[in-house]
């Protein structure tokens, strides 16, 4: 079935997405599951989303599909490790959509008033240190527009938030964290949230 799926969809020509999904393979950088990133794309296409919000950039993979799949859409992201992001920097300056795409390196709270610059954005993605998801909502969605979108990857994390204890024993604490994260989330009068099985998990809200 996967595979039928994979020949429906259109496929990104993009020399870059192709290296950058090796080099991640080989490096053994967690990038979001395509499963997840279509999703992620439907809905950024759905809500008309041009000026979107990444926090947690990798090595640029997600912003550069993001920034391709939208003909006037802008990324600004965020990548607080700076081996990470000398890796996107390698990898997004000799794209085509460099233009599109504002990398930054640093903690994303430290940026805040920058970010503050570019509002409203349209949408937010979060893909960073899963402990901190509430508190990146709390900061960043006021700078997300009203029926903007809020996306969260990894909320199942394998599974384990249904049952913390199944984890790992250095992992338990955070599958816990993420489980408080997903209540929050999903209750909060704030945002029309769903949680979908994709992936890891992809928490979709929607700014009310």
């Amino acid at each position: 079935m996967n595979a039928y799926l994979e020949r429906l969809r259109k496929q990104n020509k993009l020399p870059e997405l192709g290296e950058m999904r090796l080099y991640a393979k080989k490096e053994n950088i967690p990038i979001l599951e395509e499963e997840s990133m279509q999703l992620l794309l439907q809905v950024l296409a759905l809500t008309n989303a041009e000026r979107v919000l990444e926090i947690g950039s990798a090595i640029g993979y997600s912003a550069l599909r993001m920034a391709s799949d939208g003909s006037r859409r802008k990324i600004t992201t965020v990548e607080k490790d700076r081996k990470r992001y000398e890796e996107a920097r390698f990898f997004l300056t000799r794209s085509s959509y460099r233009q599109s795409i504002t990398l930054l390196n640093g903690d994303a709270f430290d940026y805040e008033e920058d970010i503050a610059k570019g509002r409203p954005y349209d949408a937010l993605f979060v893909d960073a240190a899963k402990s901190h998801n509430q508190s990146f909502i709390e900061t960043f969605s006021p700078h997300v527009k009203r029926g903007g979108v809020i996306v969260v990857d990894n909320v199942l994390f394998k599974g384990w938030v249904a049952n913390p204890l199944e984890a790992p024993k250095r992992l338990q604490k955070l599958a816990r964290n993420i489980n408080a994260f997903n209540e929050w989330f999903q209750n909060h009068p704030g945002f029309a949230t769903k949680i979908h099985a994709v992936g890891d998990g992809l928490a979709v809200g929607i700014k009310r």
